[in-house]
């Protein structure tokens, strides 16, 4: 099957959706439209794109389209109309297409409705073809498109480097790590603070990373907190294998929204056997069937020092049957092969 995914320009996600088509053998063709702005903003993630197998970037050069377009993916998500400005040539050449639309829960009612009708508008000649619609960060508070085709969140994985990479590849999704091994991390923040959002959030759980209050929890009397945050104007980042071994010596993985609901810190923390701390209202974005107290925490209305008490209270028994649970979901939802065909089947693209 020949796969054409077009955007307006490469990101996380373009990795996300192309990498998984390709790794099911399916020959991947990323149109970009604003090639110049491609060139200069996401160089890491072209490179990337550039040197996976199966996976070719195209300058919007049409003498290069096929005369048929097995599976289209437009991914108008997070630039709608830029995305789709010059999308005919590719359309009239599909026989289906998948649609990553452009809204998100976040997104007051007016505003979905407005961006639905438009995206509505684009492809009304078109409509017939399409048969999925994909949502990165929740469905719309009021779904327009939802109520005519089938709809699934896109999911998620891990961060680009740990699949480009075939140590780390390998290292982040070894099952190397016991259940009922005790850990000597309680929880642990590794990442970036910005946007302001996520800051909110850090501000108002950081102090719990203090020593004191670290050692009047019940559970971590012996047990360390971890954190390491960093700005967007200053990117010092763990190496990947520091990174790798905090998230496998953590019980908790604190897993805030950034400038996106949906995060690769759940996925990458599930594979490591921490448990991920995430809000409720996200538990749906990943694709996997993720339940508080089962396989992860949820944080309810955005409570999260709320959230850090409860950690402080649960039991070691608790955490074992949790991360037991995790290790079960290995097979079925978490090793790359699982994850990256649960996430063809909802684009529509078949082995």
């Amino acid at each position: 099957m020949n796969v054409w995914q077009i955007v307006f320009r490469t990101d996380s996600l373009t990795y996300t959706v192309a990498k998984a088509m390709s790794w099911g053998g399916h020959d991947v063709f990323v149109w970009v439209v604003d090639v110049e702005q491609d060139h200069n903003v996401a160089v890491g993630i072209q490179k990337r794109l550039r040197n996976t197998a199966r996976v070719t970037i195209v300058a919007r050069d049409e003498t290069r389209l096929p005369s048929v377009i097995d599976r289209l993916i437009v991914q108008v998500f997070p630039r709608p109309m830029e995305s789709i400005q010059r999308i005919g040539p590719l359309v009239s050449r599909a026989r289906k297409i998948a649609l990553i639309t452009a809204g998100d829960r976040s997104r007051t009612w007016r505003s979905a409705m407005k961006l639905q009708w438009r995206e509505a508008l684009k492809f009304a000649s078109h409509a017939g073809k399409i048969d999925r619609l994909l949502y990165k960060d929740g469905f719309y508070p009021r779904d327009l498109l939802g109520y005519f085709k089938s709809r699934h969140a896109v999911g998620f994985d891990v961060h680009s480097q740990f699949l480009h990479d075939a140590e780390l590849c390998q290292a982040i999704h070894a099952r190397d790590w016991q259940p009922d091994a005790r850990r000597p991390i309680l929880a642990n923040f590794l990442g970036c603070r910005d946007p302001v959002n996520r800051l909110r959030i850090l501000d108002g759980v950081r102090p719990f990373f203090s020593s004191a209050i670290a050692s009047s929890c019940s559970v971590s009397s012996a047990k360390l907190m971890s954190w390491h945050e960093y700005p967007d104007a200053a990117p010092v980042g763990l190496d990947p294998r520091e990174f790798l071994d905090l998230l496998s010596r953590s019980d908790f993985t604190l897993c805030p929204m950034g400038y996106s609901l949906v995060t690769h810190r759940p996925i990458e923390a599930l594979l490591r056997g921490s448990i991920p701390v995430i809000a409720a209202s996200d538990l749906d974005l990943y694709g996997i069937d993720l339940k508080d107290g089962t396989n992860c925490i949820a944080v309810p209305d955005g409570n999260w020092p709320n959230a850090m008490q409860r950690l402080g209270g649960i039991g070691e028994s608790e955490i074992i049957a949790m991360r037991t649970n995790i290790h079960s979901m290995f097979d079925d939802c978490l090793n790359y092969e699982a994850l990256s065909k649960r996430m063809r089947i909802r684009f529509g693209v078949v082995d």
